[in-house]
């Protein structure tokens, strides 16, 4: 058994591995998100600052001036250690943002967000293997969905802050399950880690998760021997906030991250359009249940394990519960210009695994696995889409003014199907179809600016000598 696992395991790395060699992005779109990142990782990687104005990414709409310097607005862990690793390969070969960036660009998106995706399957997949009931290739099949299915697919070919914050959730789970079945301060440290990790990169979420891993730890620690575990908790994520708190410092003389320093960052208030908004999140053209069907089944695996889930998952869902409340009701843009909603991405990993735990504990039948299947297969497809561009032009909600094309085409999966269609072939029927269900004048706007944002002066060019184009500049010179 322990030999078909090492060959399960194996044979998921390989396929993961081929789809983020195959595609990693090579350039980043004109989304502030990327460029702000990237900044960091030129300016830190290659010259040892943190102001950007001096990279090529200085003109990133996510940015600050302060003190006389420009800066992202990004939280800077994430960056900084992406920073590291390409100063270290730039001393070493050479490689570099201005003579060498698509490959640069490349290797970063590889390592960083592809090499997530892997460990979230090698976590999962050894996370359900503790699962006594069901087939080991039925819980390896379970592991690689998440990863193919889901919007995890969508973001490991880019730079970003959503997955590897999925895989902090995963990894505090993981340790507080450690903690049950053998309560050590190792144990209880790693929850904090995972926690403080999850901060790093997301700080509501990491503020959900400090308070997760403190109370996990707790709920499964003897109450006489509760106190040194609960300290250790909050001595490493104290650590680990003081850190983050020091390289403020360091970066920018403030120990506040810039979006609050530099007061970039206003919530808006959407209390009269808040059902409408939570809608849309999660069942609508952004939502997290629309585009992953399979999630859906969190509600009935909730209810009917409800006496068999323990401290970690339920801990794992309160967090998720937590991420879900607060962004819906504090955000108003739908993410910006990204696929889905992506501030939900970190809870994935947590409904997967309470999903499949209810899933294995099934008796087989044939009629519920063909049910699974077509919702994965659902996933597939719309996580593919996504893969196109994640960070696509799309409606932001309340920052989108009245009559802008993405108030037209309001779904992420429609546009990048229609400009991806486009792009592929430009007369075929499948292209014709989506134009005219989405209509001429906005589908023209909508891959035209995909262009630009995407950097792809050959399908702005060909969007130019289309049909579409004509038939356009036809009808504003028609008499009629």
């Amino acid at each position: 058994m322990k030999r078909k696992a090492r060959r399960l395991q194996y044979a998921g790395v390989i396929v993961l591995l081929l789809f983020a060699v195959l595609y990693a992005k090579e350039e980043i779109t004109l989304a502030g998100n990327e460029s702000s990142r990237f900044g960091v990782i030129q300016a830190l990687g290659e010259q040892g600052v943190f102001h950007i104005e001096r990279t090529n990414f200085a003109s990133t709409v996510d940015r600050v001036e302060w003190n006389g310097h420009v800066y992202s607005d990004k939280p800077l862990p994430l960056s900084s250690a992406a920073a590291v690793v390409h100063g270290t390969v730039h001393r070493l070969t050479g490689i570099n943002f201005s003579e060498n960036r698509m490959l640069a660009i490349y290797l970063i998106n590889l390592l960083f967000s592809g090499g997530c995706n892997i460990l979230l399957f090698l976590w999962m997949f050894r996370l359900l293997r503790r699962t006594c009931r069901g087939r080991i290739e039925v819980k390896w099949l379970l592991a690689l969905a998440m990863c193919l299915s889901t919007w995890l697919l969508t973001y490991s070919v880019i730079f970003n802050n959503h997955t590897p914050a999925a895989l902090a959730v995963l990894g505090l789970v993981i340790a507080l399950e450690k903690y049950r079945r053998r309560p050590t301060l190792r144990a209880a440290a790693c929850a904090a880690a995972a926690a403080g990790a999850a901060g790093a990169l997301d700080i509501p979420l990491g503020f959900f998760c400090g308070i997760a891993a403190a109370a996990g730890i707790a709920l499964e620690s003897p109450a006489r021997q509760r106190l040194r575990p609960v300290l250790t908790v909050f001595a490493v994520g104290g650590g680990i906030a003081a850190g983050i708190v020091l390289l403020n410092h360091i970066a920018y003389g403030t120990i506040l991250p810039l979006y609050i320093a530099g007061g970039s960052y206003v919530p808006p208030l959407l209390w009269a359009t808040m059902p409408v908004y939570w809608y849309e999140c999660l069942f609508g053209f952004r939502g997290l249940f629309s585009y992953q069907p399979f999630l859906l089944l969190i509600f009935p695996a909730v209810w009917l394990l409800r006496k068999k889930l323990r401290v970690p998952e339920w801990t794992g869902l309160g967090i998720a519960a937590a991420v879900v409340v607060f962004y819906l009701s504090l955000t108003g843009e739908y993410g910006g210009p990204s696929y889905g909603m992506r501030y939900l991405v970190p809870v994935i990993p947590v409904f997967w695994l309470v999903i499949s735990r209810w899933i294995l504990s099934w008796k087989q039948a044939v009629w519920k696995a063909a049910a699974v299947v077509l919702l994965l297969l659902w996933g597939c497809v719309t996580s593919l889409i996504g893969v196109y561009c994640p960070f696509c032009i799309a409606n932001e909600g309340a920052h989108t003014p009245d009559g802008h094309f993405s108030n037209t085409i309001r779904s992420p999966f429609l546009s990048n199907l229609l400009v991806m269609t486009f792009e592929r072939d430009p007369e075929g029927e499948m292209t014709r179809r989506l134009i005219d269900s989405l209509g001429e004048e906005a589908s023209f706007r909508h891959i035209y600016v995909s262009g630009v944002h995407m950097r792809s002066p050959q399908l702005v060019a060909e969007l130019l000598r289309s049909s579409l184009a004509e038939r356009l500049r036809a009808e504003k010179t028609s008499p009629h």
